[in-house]
């Protein structure tokens, strides 16, 4: 959805900081649809780790090509089939070897993470994580569909995407992508008595008749043009034409009489 938005920065223009405008595009997945997914997640690794998590949101935004690019680059996706949209777990390689390993108790705090590929054990612990985590992705995509959390080696025409940054028993990020982003809901909405008392400015147009390129050529400040009679005009509003009709005077008033709507 285009947002109006105040660019950064700004030049100074005698003595005042000036900042153009612009239009952007956001995320229209309400940030509560978020906030209820980051809790969850919080109270499901909680439980999983055995200890209080911490983790910070970020909020949705909707990445450009290039940045749907760098997000799944090597990363482990699970994906999750909804009624509304699909959503998807991304685990970048560092954050699903931390994930895995801290289940284990192996990692805390500032601790070094090691290297190296995940065993089976692990992998098995770490869709155990996803899982977890999906129950409640249905904030944002709706009741589930289908028996699992089903890993994917790839994920496309994703939208919308938004990340859990843990903080606490041990740092790593868990992405949500989430397939298509919500329509937004029309909001002080005008009806049309709302603007029957605007002031319109309204022409007339009508065609003269046709004359020879000398005579048009020819024209200059007090030169006069016979006008057929019966000549017909267009009603014209903000550059649209709105009705059709005969012109003349009435009462001492050029008129056009409406007779055709456009």
């Amino acid at each position: 959805m285009k947002y109006l938005a105040i660019a950064p920065g700004g030049a100074m223009v005698a003595g005042r900081r000036i900042r153009s405008v612009r239009f952007e595009d956001r995320s229209s997945l309400p940030a509560s649809a978020a906030c209820v997914v980051a809790s969850g997640a919080r109270e499901t690794l909680g439980a999983l780790f055995g200890t209080a998590v911490a983790l910070r949101l970020c909020e949705p935004m909707l990445p450009s090509p290039d940045g749907w690019a760098e997000i799944v680059r090597d990363a482990t996706l699970f994906r999750y089939r909804g009624t509304v949209a699909d959503a998807a777990i991304v685990l970048r390689p560092r954050d699903a070897r931390a994930l895995a390993r801290a289940a284990f108790g192996e990692l805390s705090g500032d601790d070094p993470l090691p290297g190296g590929p995940l065993s089976p054990l692990e992998w098995d612990v770490l869709a155990r994580v996803a899982a977890a985590i999906g129950a409640s992705l249905p904030a944002v995509c709706g009741v589930r569909e289908g028996s699992s959390v089903e890993r994917v080696a790839e994920i496309g025409g994703f939208t919308t995407f938004f990340e859990l940054l843990l903080e606490r028993p041990v740092a790593a990020g868990i992405g949500i992508a989430v397939s298509r982003d919500p329509a937004p809901e029309p909001r002080g909405a005008l009806a049309l008595e709302d603007l029957g008392d605007i002031p319109l400015p309204v022409e007339v147009a009508l065609d003269a008749g046709t004359y020879p390129a000398s005579v048009v050529t020819g024209l200059a400040p007090g030169s006069l043009l016979a006008l057929a009679p019966g000549l017909r005009g267009r009603l014209r509003c903000g550059g649209r034409t709105l009705a059709f009709g005969p012109c003349g005077v009435r009462h001492g008033w050029y008129a056009l009489v409406v007779e055709e709507k456009a």
